[in-house]
């Protein structure tokens, strides 16, 4: 898990702290993806920095945001 990637989901849940399930925090990233509003990363970006967002590749996803959550606390 890269730290680029654990940071921009760290992001997208401090800006939006109510967000409790998969689903809400999935098109957070999406919004925050298409605004390109982390460091001006955007999707292409992001899947490079090891955030895909295919629905695909939910496993990863939910990993990757545990891992963001764990390191805020």
């Amino acid at each position: 898990m890269s730290k680029v990637a654990v940071d921009f989901v760290r992001h997208v849940l401090q800006q939006n702290p109510n967000l409790d399930s998969f689903g809400a925090v999935y098109d957070a990233m999406s919004r925050a993806a298409c605004s390109k509003s982390f460091n001006n990363l955007g999707h292409h970006e992001l899947s490079r920095a090891g955030v895909s967002l295919s629905l695909l590749n939910t496993a990863n996803l939910e990993r990757l945001i545990a891992e963001a959550r764990r390191t805020m606390k």
